[in-house]
């Protein structure tokens, strides 16, 4: 097995495992709907505790005071929906991201552990995980 078969293949028998966020992530019931415009969306700089969401071209579409609500919204955008629920409570919104990403983290290394195995000479993780992620759709911010 070549290492781009072995992307290839971990992606096809993992697809089906792989949570939504925020769907398998999320246990309140007390949401607010946020609008989405249905396009990529990326974390634009901060300036003074405010953090900007940028579509692709670079223009502002929303303004947050928190960092884990700006992930919260980028990780919820993965498939460019029009709309999502987002917790009220900041404190959920932390929680629900630390735990999303503490799954990305552990996803990467079980593919990691898989990779070195069959691969214990190679340098190719970075390209090979990159590949992993993108096709499954998944980003770390």
């Amino acid at each position: 097995m070549l290492e781009k078969e072995f992307a290839k293949y971990w992606v096809q028998l993992n697809r089906g495992e792989i949570k939504s966020f925020p769907g398998d992530f999320l246990s309140s019931s007390q949401t607010e709907e946020i609008k989405l415009p249905g396009k990529v969306l990326i974390l634009g700089s901060e300036l003074f505790g405010t953090y900007e969401l940028l579509d692709e071209k670079g223009n502002e579409f929303l303004k947050v005071e928190d960092i884990y609500k700006a992930k919260y919204i980028l990780y919820a955008n993965m498939n460019k929906p029009n709309s999502i629920e987002c917790p009220v409570h900041p404190e959920e919104i932390k929680s629900v991201v630390k735990l999303y990403e503490n799954y990305l983290d552990n996803l990467l290394e079980q593919i990691r552990k898989e990779f070195k195995s069959k691969f214990p000479e190679s340098k190719s993780f970075p390209e090979i995980s990159n590949y992993i992620f993108n096709s499954l759709n998944l980003k770390r911010h």
